[in-house]
């Protein structure tokens, strides 16, 4: 009597795809999160080159991509309103008025911006949502870009706006300065002290003309 074959033995094999298949999975989350972190912050890489960098000063409409960028309207706060909703600091609030231009036909985006003192000092968005302002060809889009700040470190405030796709080195980046100087200082922020201002959190968009 001829002795029975035994089992081929799957279950290791199958065990090792799962492992290898996780591996794989981990290291595409580790990808992504490095992706979206360049995607962020300009500042993650040095590797951009200085004509990157364009000068925008505040109410001049700047060309941006293949469109213009409009920085206005500078103000500071101890206290916000958005309709119903009231927001407090014991800082101060810097709030930036930001247009958006397409006169062309691709749209135009600015996917960050941050706050940078003379000292050093990033300032990231105080509202996690809705960073992103995008024109339509046609359009202007327009919103309030709100920073909370340390009001002894307000010297020489600039703000800086960007976009970028998926290869981080190339992209458009514009500086603002804001007008805040070592020698006005005080008063702005005697300026925000106790001041509540309106601001405008969701886009505003309306045709050029």
């Amino acid at each position: 009597m001829s002795a029975t074959p035994a089992s081929p033995r799957t279950g290791p094999r199958t065990v090792g795809r799962s492992r290898v298949v996780g591996v794989v999975l981990a290291i595409l989350l580790v990808t992504l999160a490095a992706v979206a972190y360049r995607l962020s912050d300009p500042g993650a890489s040095e590797q951009y080159a200085s004509s990157d960098l364009v000068r925008a000063p505040l109410d001049v409409a700047t060309g941006y991509q293949s469109g213009r960028v409009v920085v206005s309207d500078v103000r500071v706060a101890s206290e916000l309103t958005e309709g119903d909703d009231t927001f407090r600091t014991e800082g101060l609030f810097v709030v930036v008025h930001l247009a958006v231009q397409a006169p062309g036909r691709d749209e135009v985006t600015v996917s960050g911006s941050r706050l940078l003192s003379r000292e050093g000092t990033t300032y990231r968005p105080a509202f996690s949502l809705g960073t992103i302002t995008k024109a339509e060809p046609g359009f202007e889009t327009s919103r309030d870009l709100v920073f909370e700040v340390d009001p002894a470190r307000i010297d020489g405030l600039t703000l800086e706006l960007w976009d970028q796709g998926l290869t981080y080195r190339y992209f458009d980046r514009t500086q603002t300065p804001l007008g805040i100087t070592a020698a006005n200082a005080a008063q702005w922020r005697e300026a925000g002290t106790g001041r509540t201002v309106e601001v405008l959190r969701d886009d505003l968009v309306q045709a050029l003309a």
